[in-house]
């Protein structure tokens, strides 16, 4: 007589190790997905997320800097932003790239304002003459109010963030 099938359902699975292995595998990958999503996330430095408007915050928050520090963020093309520096709104004529308004005709300053060539790029540099020379040392609050360029009042949005300077 010869012996019948089995009909035995774990009879055909896969060995327990081979098993084991493969969900491993699985596990690491996901874990490993996980991290670098996480890690890919912009955020201000501390750890608030940035939208993805802002490329990038200078210096970035937490960080220590000259009293002479430049400022400022970084923002897609087609945004434009103002700064405020301790409570100290800070005039877009002293901005980084800004041009004399005397030196363009009207009709193009009220077209291109006073920044016509970086209106994405948001920076100031304190120095003599302008609204804050120096910065104190201690902790300072800057606040970038940033929306789509031309449309101030209906799409700004606001970060914050501090630096220390010594």
């Amino acid at each position: 007589m010869t012996a019948a099938p089995s009909t035995d359902p774990t009879a055909k699975s896969m060995p327990d190790w081979a098993r084991r292995t493969i969900i491993g595998a699985i596990v690491v990958v996901a874990f490993g997905i996980l991290i670098w999503g996480t890690g890919s996330i912009q955020t201000d430095g501390g750890g608030a997320p940035l939208d993805g408007t802002i490329v990038s915050l200078s210096p970035p928050d937490g960080a220590q800097a000259l009293r002479q520090t430049s400022i400022g963020a970084e923002l897609i093309a087609g945004f434009d932003g103002r700064l405020t520096i301790n409570g100290i709104e800070i005039p877009e004529e002293q901005m980084e790239g800004a041009i004399d308004p005397n030196s363009v005709s009207a009709d193009e300053l009220a077209k291109y304002g006073v920044r016509p060539n970086n209106r994405n790029r948001v920076y100031f540099s304190p120095g003599p003459g302008k609204v804050i020379e120096e910065f104190d040392t201690g902790t300072v609050t800057i606040s970038l109010r940033y929306f789509k360029d031309r449309l101030e009042e209906s799409t700004s949005r606001t970060v914050t963030w501090t630096i220390r300077v010594d």
